[in-house]
């Protein structure tokens, strides 16, 4: 089975929080929210204490919830798309949601009218939380009998950019509350009558990080990511600007195109280039390192 999208069907949206200092919630909720926040470093064994400004623009933030940002897309999307028989609804996120305790994804299934869906998050697994999900998502369709049936699905990514406590971190992306979708179709690998301008999914992976970046580039030979026919299209490579200036030193990928995304749009970045990039007969890598690992997603557009 393959799993198939088109870049119309990558829709993203960038949001801007109007917070304002000097505008803040009622003194009851904010204390609520702190207690929150306190007990949330105490179970971490933290002495840290929440404080007024992180909290304050979380909770004006409300209006950026992940359901309030992807119900924009949904909305869109349903313009060209038909929504209202998807087999799977799949959120990732790195960042948390500014609404403590929903179902985003049964929100969604129930705006698209998808009622029989199931509908997953994934929030543990870093920003290249994406990556992972597209083969759990290819997995699944296929258990349902994808080499048969049509399925489809639906991967969101959305992230904030106001957290409950000063991360430096987070800060360094210089953030943007931002979303993005995917639907994506299953299609049984043996189709002869493949559409025109697909984008098909090829491969998830995640090795140790080379310990020297000269070794990066014999890596990619080890990996298992395209056909032997595939592999002389010519290839590009989509990671963080970070990374990509660590490949250009390296003379070996003089003659690959290499392109960073805007780490501001975190989780949606990569698919946002993707969809900018795009164009046939090209394959492309997603590379993204993440502590001591590095993740790897492999897709292939052909005429």
């Amino acid at each position: 089975m393959s799993l198939v999208f088109t870049s119309s069907n990558i829709l993203w949206h960038e949001f801007k929080n109007e917070f304002n200092p000097s505008t803040v919630a009622d003194s009851g909720q904010l204390d609520q929210v702190k207690s929150f926040v306190n007990a949330f470093f105490q179970s971490h064994s933290r002495t840290n204490e929440a404080q007024l400004q992180p909290v304050s623009r979380w909770v004006n933030s409300q209006n950026l919830t992940f359901t309030t940002m992807l119900k924009k897309l949904v909305t869109q999307l349903e313009k060209q798309a038909l929504v209202n028989d998807l087999d799977l609804v799949v959120l990732t996120h790195w960042t948390p949601d500014a609404e403590i305790g929903a179902s985003v994804t049964n929100a969604i299934i129930y705006e698209t009218g998808s009622h029989n869906a199931f509908g997953i998050a994934i929030s543990d697994h870093g920003l290249s939380s994406g990556f992972v999900a597209l083969q759990i998502i290819e997995d699944y369709l296929e258990d349902l009998g994808g080499d048969k049936h049509t399925r489809k699905a639906l991967l969101m990514m959305a992230d904030q950019d106001a957290i409950l406590y000063d991360s430096p971190y987070l800060a360094s992306f210089r953030p943007s509350a931002s979303c993005c979708l995917l639907l994506l179709q299953s299609i049984a690998t043996n189709d002869t009558h493949k559409a025109a301008g697909n984008i098909t999914f090829k491969h998830y992976q995640k090795t140790p990080l080379p310990v020297s970046t000269a070794c990066i580039y014999s890596l990619l030979s080890t990996l298992d990511m395209f056909s032997i026919a595939e592999s002389k299209l010519p290839l590009t490579i989509l990671t963080t600007k970070s990374f990509s200036q660590v490949l250009r030193q390296d003379e070996n990928f003089s003659n690959i195109r290499i392109e960073s995304w805007e780490d501001a749009l975190l989780s949606s970045a990569p698919w946002v280039l993707l969809k900018k990039l795009v164009q046939e007969n090209t394959r492309f890598l997603l590379m993204m390192p993440e502590g001591k690992n590095i993740m790897f997603a492999s897709f292939v557009m052909e005429n």
